[in-house]
């Protein structure tokens, strides 16, 4: 016997690239290190607030990059960037759809979310310039979408609102 009110586990996973997280991380410690020598010999106030500056967005780009991308669960997804973090509950997504940004040759894709009240969020922490990333990327999410709408009574009963 299936319980319709609780969720069926989805695993939880973390879309974006790893070098960009790494990369990011490197870049805010280098910083930080800058500052935080710079900050040592300093000898007026100008230099010492400069430097508490550079130290700061070194420590906060270090911690923020290595938490950017897309973590999607059970509950949602939750995107993270380097200056926030977003949460939508897989109750309040309609569909997954593929978003592109861009002009010209230059053009983006990533999954994106369309709410129940018609908002349309692009996932812009995952945008590649790959196809073949998007497509992977939107299979995952449209699975995990499928997945809590067949194990969620409260989306059941509403109905799942897809074309």
């Amino acid at each position: 016997m299936t319980n319709r009110s609780s969720p069926r586990q989805v695993p939880a996973h973390t879309l974006g690239a790893p070098g960009q997280r790494i990369a990011l991380s490197l870049v805010g410690g280098v910083f930080g290190l800058l500052g935080a020598m710079g900050l040592i010999g300093a000898a007026d106030p100008a230099g010492v607030v400069i430097y508490s500056v550079v130290l700061a967005a070194g420590l906060w780009l270090a911690f923020r990059g290595s938490l950017v991308g897309l973590r999607v669960d059970a509950s949602g997804v939750t995107e993270r960037g380097l200056g926030r973090s977003r949460t939508v509950s897989w109750c309040a997504v309609r569909e997954v759809v593929v978003s592109t940004q861009g002009l010209g040759p230059a053009q983006t894709g990533s999954p994106g979310l369309v709410l129940k009240d018609g908002t349309s969020l692009p996932l812009t922490a995952i945008a590649s310039y790959s196809s073949r990333t998007v497509q992977a990327d939107l299979a995952l999410l449209t699975s995990a979408h499928t997945a809590h709408r067949g194990a969620c009574g409260a989306c059941a009963s509403t109905g799942s609102g897809e074309r």
